[in-house]
């Protein structure tokens, strides 16, 4: 299965001349402080990032290099999202309601340091991505399909025929295709009805946008155990082509990107900024 993983990837980076867009990488900086799981602000002007167990939640404005402890409650650096004009933060906590484990979801507003709860402790896990704007999408395990809403308009797709566990489905910034992950076929582009899938790379996690034309995600490898490798990879959505964004000599364990930006942290909490440039 891995040698065949890597025989598609390497047939995929020789597509280059078919590419609409290219991608390289201007600079590369160690960020001066340690977290994990980081998540990028529409701008990329800020950095959301949490522990290795996703205890506590804090942004860093990249300009400046303010730290803001948004909340240091447990689980609430397991997926946070920003709103859709990044002025505010989307994230859950957990809380005991008479004993027992229960999800709310808070929103940060990053200039008052308001706080607003928007969904009341219940059972389950409720995505953040919901309360972002008018146009999301997200897995959901409920329906086991993708529910996507555009300007408000909701609707509910498989587009995967075998289709059964959807993870990170996000809307392109111009609002005209989704990426998402299936859980047992890869990475895959579509329309955002589900139409028109496209299979982009195998083994492929946390996939988010650089613009309209690339996707970053971490390619990974194991050994039927825990991780072996994990690397951050660039895939153009017309041509297939995969770039090589780190060479794998360090496990990565998330991944976050923009159209001029991609922030990554390592498995001992070391984050680094990317400038990357994106050329018609």
């Amino acid at each position: 299965m891995k040698a065949k993983s890597w025989i598609l990837m390497a047939a995929l980076s020789v597509c280059a001349s078919m590419s609409a867009a290219d991608l390289s990488v201007v600079s590369t900086e160690k960020l001066d402080v340690k977290g994990y799981y980081p998540v990028l602000s529409p701008d990329g002007s800020k950095v959301l990032f949490t522990t290795s167990d996703h205890d506590g939640l804090k942004s860093l404005d990249l300009s400046s290099s303010e730290i803001t402890l948004i909340d240091n409650a447990p689980g609430t650096g397991f997926d946070p999202a920003f709103s859709a004009d990044g002025k505010s933060v989307i994230y859950r906590s957990i809380v005991k309601v008479d004993g027992l484990i229960r999800r709310d979801v808070k929103s940060y507003d990053l200039t008052t340091g308001e706080k607003v709860q928007l969904l009341k402790p219940s059972r389950g896990n409720v995505d953040t991505r919901q309360f972002v704007g008018k146009t999301f999408a997200y897995g959901s395990a409920r329906t086991q399909a993708i529910e996507v809403s555009l300007d408000g308009k909701k609707q509910t797709i498989n587009p995967i025929e075998s289709g059964y566990r959807y993870l990170w489905a996000s809307v392109s910034p111009s609002n005209s295709k989704l990426v998402f992950t299936e859980v047992y076929s890869g990475l895959f582009v579509s329309e955002l009805d589900g139409t028109k899938a496209k299979f982009l790379a195998s083994r492929a996690e946390f996939p988010c946008w650089a613009g309209d034309n690339y996707v970053v995600a971490l390619y990974t490898e194991d050994d039927g155990y825990v991780v072996t490798k994990a690397k951050v990879i660039a895939v153009d959505i017309e041509s297939g082509k995969v770039i090589e964004l780190t060479d794998g000599s360090s496990i990565v364990n998330g991944v976050t990107a923009t159209k001029d930006k991609v922030v990554y942290a390592t498995e001992d909490g070391e984050m680094f900024i990317m400038n990357i440039k994106i050329t018609e």
